[in-house]
């Protein structure tokens, strides 16, 4: 097998956004999925002692929503070809996200390197007072397909 010459489907300036309302049930789920079960999560008493003054959703929870818009954006422009996610840079939890906060991630395309079929994205989480909770950079590589002989 051979595999075929590709370019990266997408291009710089290319973005998609992705909006949720993070519930109960959602910090429930992800604790009981990971087994992080802290108190900031879990504790509405402990927390109303400590500076945020109410539970906060799991930083890495609101995350991993952040990486949606980026596979919405595959699928919208049909991408031809498979792709991996080959890491985050410079992830941060910035500010704290509080049951029934409303986010919006914002996933754009900032760079392409056509050589190593990689693109760099700035991945930008709102909450719905237009601050931004989480930021990183995500690394995307894209894999040409294999050719039958």
């Amino acid at each position: 097998m051979t595999s075929k010459t590709c370019k990266v489907p997408l291009k710089v300036g290319d973005t998609y956004s992705f909006t949720k309302t993070i519930s109960e049930s959602d910090v429930y789920l992800f604790g009981g999925i990971t087994g992080d079960f802290s108190q900031m999560h879990f504790n509405a008493e402990f927390m109303k002692h400590t500076m945020y003054k109410s539970r906060i959703a799991h930083g890495v929870l609101v995350f991993a929503l952040g990486c949606t818009p980026g596979t919405l954006l595959q699928q919208k422009v049909n991408s031809p070809i498979p792709s991996a996610s080959y890491g985050y840079d410079r992830l941060r939890f910035i500010k704290p996200v509080y049951i029934g906060d409303t986010i919006t991630a914002v996933y754009t395309v900032s760079e392409i390197d056509e050589a190593n079929m990689k693109t760099f994205s700035k991945v930008e989480i709102f909450n719905q007072h237009g601050d931004i909770v989480v930021a990183a950079t995500h690394i995307l590589k894209f894999f040409p397909l294999e050719e039958d002989k």
